[in-house]
């Protein structure tokens, strides 16, 4: 799956957002990079077992994502020169 913003998307993580449209939504609304964190988030679980309970809990922790501003955690704006 390619998303709305050209990110690409594994198949299994796919199939996991395309059966809750709730999620689908949500990650389509996220900005590209957060995509692809999530796409990494994914791939980075250790084994079949880690990848298979990350996308257990894909649709819920996409659902409850909120971007927090740079600032808001102490660090730099990363637009900004320093």
């Amino acid at each position: 799956m390619i998303t709305d913003k050209g990110v690409a998307v594994p198949e299994d993580m796919a199939a996991v957002l395309e059966s809750d449209q709730g999620a689908l939504d949500a990650f389509q609304s996220l900005r590209p990079d957060d995509q692809r964190v999530y796409v990494n988030w994914v791939g980075a679980g250790h084994g079949p077992d880690g990848r298979k309970d990350r996308l257990a809990g894909l649709g819920e922790h996409v659902k409850a994502y909120q971007r927090r501003p740079a600032e808001e955690h102490g660090s730099a704006h990363p637009l900004l020169d320093v």
